[in-house]
């Protein structure tokens, strides 16, 4: 089903009318239809506080770790079907309600790494840190806060505006239940705007136990003094509006406990084990991008004020500018460390690096130089490939390219890659980059489509992840599952 604006509108307003877990639901279920099809199968309540509760649904996840090019490893957490199933509804319903910082560019609906590094093209510096362990670093309690939040409100809601009746109305209408009706007397809370001017109302009703407040005429006078006895009564209805309930709901699905490096108190790190969000999740990158809506709006104020650009993707951090502040001991240095250790996140020192005018300059493995493009080594390996396919055969050819697949990337995860797949996704690659009309691009097209015979194959995530870095294979894989 095609998305439109209408579909958004619609949950944006279910969203905000939530009241209880029934009601999230419903939203769910709703939204279910718009990312899986008419045919989906709804939830259940069951479901939902199952996999809420980890000491019920246990089983949530399935752990495996694959090395990173330095060699260190990478934790992955992947939910088991019914899991994963919530959590690719869920992102999508959170990503109908918020609205991401402009400088945010991983995981965000008509934004990607070729926008990221757009922004930085032409610059004589540019600047590149890591935030270390981004999504882990992520607290579910942190969570649980953010959606406390705007644009979200999963809070104690305050007070409704109160209605007004006449009291033989109100006679009529709620005296023949057996709500509880308490008679307040003082000066308290103020109403504004109200259809009789500005009125000072007593507010000492008990949430917990009081449905209706009646508010008696003897105490009720307008801001000039002006009495209104024998002419009206206040009624207040106060709902059970509180939806912290909905909030804890929602971070406990994204959300599970694993151990993670904190730093102590005397500054060491340490490992602990927290509830954190996990790599691996289709919530966390929305939920990411969400706890750092302060971070990125403190972040590009501060590029503002030393005259640079920034952006982030995920957890990639790039400023750049025609000039250098970033010198060792910088004012623009301290100011970064300090906002983002105010953030609750640490940079990751090994990663950072400043590339300077007559140097090749990156973001995010994109050439920022002139204008943006992949690597050239990115380009003869293409050609390489096809051209051993043309000469020699696809089971020969396949061979060559496994050899030196394999010394390249110094590991490959469970099975052989197949040639086809690598060479179709490194090409949906290069047309993102470059574009669908580019005549390179479009002339090895040809060339693959001719070899095999039939549309390439679409279906090459794992083998990005194993080309292009995770980042752009979770990238892909969130816009073709969650758009």
């Amino acid at each position: 089903m095609k998305l439109e604006q209408a579909h958004i509108d619609q949950i944006r307003t279910a969203f905000e009318k939530m009241q209880s877990r029934e009601d999230l639901l419903h939203v769910l279920n709703e939204a279910k239809t718009l990312v899986y099809g008419d045919k989906a199968v709804p939830f259940d309540l069951k479901q939902l506080t199952w996999y809420a509760n980890p000491k019920l649904g246990r089983k949530r996840y399935a752990e495996f770790k694959i090395k990173k090019k330095s060699g260190a490893e990478r934790r992955i957490h992947a939910p088991v079907k019914g899991l994963k199933s919530l959590q690719k509804t869920l992102s999508f319903v959170l990503q109908c309600v918020y609205e991401p910082h402009n400088a945010a560019m991983g995981f965000v609906r008509d934004r990607s790494i070729v926008d990221n590094a757009k922004l930085h093209v032409g610059s004589k510096y540019v600047y590149n840190i890591d935030l270390k362990d981004f999504f882990p670093s992520v607290d579910q309690a942190r969570v649980w806060k953010c959606l406390q939040l705007k644009p979200f409100n999963l809070n104690k809601a305050s007070s409704v505006e109160p209605q007004y009746m006449k009291w033989e109305d109100f006679k009529k209408e709620h005296l023949k239940t057996e709500e509880p009706v308490t008679f307040l007397k003082g000066k308290g809370r103020m109403f504004t705007n109200t259809p009789y001017g500005t009125l000072y109302v007593a507010n000492n009703f008990d949430k917990e136990k009081d449905k209706y407040i009646l508010l008696g005429s003897s105490s009720l006078k307008t801001k000039a003094g002006k009495s209104l006895e024998g002419t009206l009564w206040l009624v207040n209805k106060i709902p059970d509006t509180s939806r912290l309930d909905i909030a804890y709901i929602i971070a406990s699905l994204c959300c599970t406990e694993m151990e993670v490096e904190r730093k102590s108190e005397t500054g060491d790190w340490e490992k602990v084990k927290r509830n954190v969000l996990p790599q691996g999740a289709p919530t966390s990158p929305v939920i990411t991008n969400i706890v750092c809506q302060k971070l990125d709006y403190l972040l590009s104020g501060v590029a503002k004020r030393f005259g640079l650009k920034y952006s982030r993707y995920a957890d990639d951090i790039t400023f750049s500018s025609m000039h250098n502040v970033y010198q060792p001991e910088s004012e623009f240095l301290k100011e970064l460390h300090r906002i983002i250790a105010e953030q609750n996140f640490h940079i990751k020192e090994s990663k950072t690096r400043l590339q300077k005018d007559g140097y090749r300059k990156e973001v995010t493995g994109l050439l920022v130089n002139e204008n943006v493009n992949v690597q050239q080594r990115y380009i003869k390996q293409l050609r390489m490939w096809l051209y051993y396919w043309e000469r020699y055969g696809y089971e020969r050819a396949s061979g060559f390219f496994l050899q030196q697949y394999i010394a390249d990337k110094g590991n490959v995860k469970n099975g052989k890659p197949d040639m086809a797949n690598v060479i179709s996704g490194k090409l949906d690659y290069l047309k993102m980059v470059k574009g669908a009309d580019n005549e390179l691009y479009l002339k090895l097209r040809s060339r693959f489509t001719k070899l095999y015979g039939v549309k390439a194959p679409m279906d090459a995530l794992l083998d990005i992840w194993e080309t292009e870095g995770i980042d752009n294979a979770m990238n892909r894989y969130y816009n073709e599952n969650y758009y």
